[in-house]
């Protein structure tokens, strides 16, 4: 099943778009629906694992559905994904069933879902600061918690290295929850500032980010 937010409407000059993708069908489905003239299909076969065939045939899928058309997604050095003919910037998650992908023609972007887990209390002093404990309910707000983890993670797909310890060189500003918002941060070293957006829901957090 395909989720479109509707409002972004097709890829323009200055306006990314996003799509969310629930994987509801088996391997076998995706694959037919997938396949096109055996393209990508020697890379797919060196797949082992069931749970990650399904991720990469969503992926492609959700692509496919976003930009209209199929083109080779590579990956970088650092695992950063980037088109084979890089006529879009875009950035990839997925998180249980569900996939998330970004493409904006000019800036880097940077995209996050991740499905709700109480976890996120056992982890929240890792990657964030104390200050940002202070301010963020001191990890009592789980959407809270998961808002700020997943907006450090687009960050960092934006960002890449010089934003790998999230708690010292990422700020997230405080921010109220709500069911969809934005989020203020910054990049410590470079001070530079970043708005993300949000939305929040009983299936997952989405943040995203145009730089």
């Amino acid at each position: 099943m395909l989720n479109i937010n509707p409002e972004l409407g097709p890829i323009l000059l200055g306006e990314p778009k996003y799509l969310v993708y629930e994987i509801t069908e088996s391997v076998d489905d995706l694959y037919k629906n997938w396949l096109v003239d055996g393209l990508f299909t020697h890379e797919f076969e060196k797949i082992v694992s069931e749970k990650r065939k399904r991720e990469y045939l969503a992926v492609r899928l959700a692509m496919r559905s976003l930009l209209g058309k199929d083109i080779l997604i590579c990956y970088d050095a650092d695992g950063k994904p980037f088109l084979e003919d890089n006529s879009y910037q875009i950035s990839i998650s997925h998180s249980g069933k569900w996939i998330a992908v970004i493409a904006d023609l000019t800036h880097r972007v940077g995209i996050d879902i991740e499905c709700p887990t109480d976890k996120i209390k056992n982890i929240y002093t890792r990657f964030l600061s104390k200050t940002e404990q202070d301010e963020l309910s001191n990890g009592n707000n789980i959407l809270q918690l998961q808002l700020a983890w997943s907006a450090k993670e687009a960050l960092y797909k934006i960002i890449g290295k010089q934003a790998v310890d999230f708690a010292n060189q990422l700020r997230i500003f405080p921010f109220e929850v709500k069911s969809q918002g934005e989020i203020q941060a910054q990049h410590i070293e470079t001070e530079s500032l970043y708005t993300l957006f949000y939305i929040q829901s009983a299936e997952y957090t989405l943040v995203y980010c145009r730089a």
